[in-house]
């Protein structure tokens, strides 16, 4: 069995944990992008502040999916090629991770802190939309850092 599929290793823990995060931000999207059910997010029962930012928050949530998705890949890569994290890698996780918990407290809803970011206007969601444009790019820098060549890739991958 190969070093990096041992259960003691933080960084396959940390992989897993995203992927189960990741399945779990999928329905968060489609219930903050669809709407769970349609009669509940209509934009005329949305305050007048709110309305202008009804579609930004559809933004954050395709935002947050490909975060997701390179932080996903820089935690395999770096499980796969046993090398450090560089500073975007940390840098971008941090910036991910803070608009991922703040879109899924705004789009789950449990704790009421959606009726306050909704009330915030435009101004919440271009916030969440500069952090996870800032996350997503510096988490794909920190890929580039550590991805092998393609033949390397390829070498691993026999099915490619």
């Amino acid at each position: 069995m190969p070093e990096f599929f041992q259960f003691d290793n933080r960084l396959l823990w940390l992989l897993i944990g995203l992927c189960v995060a990741m399945v779990l931000t999928l329905q968060a999207v489609e219930t903050a992008v669809e709407g769970a059910w349609p009669h509940h997010r209509r934009p005329a029962r949305l305050t007048p502040r709110a309305r202008p930012a009804y579609r930004a928050w559809s933004i954050v949530a395709l935002l947050v999916l490909p975060g997701g998705l390179l932080a996903i890949l820089n935690v395999a890569v770096l499980l796969w090629r046993d090398t450090g994290k560089t500073e975007s890698q940390v840098l971008g996780s941090l910036f991910l991770g803070v608009g991922w918990v703040i879109f899924l407290l705004f789009s789950v809803n449990t704790v009421r802190f959606g009726h306050y970011l909704a009330n915030l206007g435009l101004a919440g969601p271009l916030a969440l939309i500069a952090i996870l444009l800032l996350g997503d790019v510096l988490l794909l820098i920190g890929l580039f850092a550590v991805l092998p060549s393609w033949q390397t890739v390829r070498e691993a991958v026999p099915v490619i």
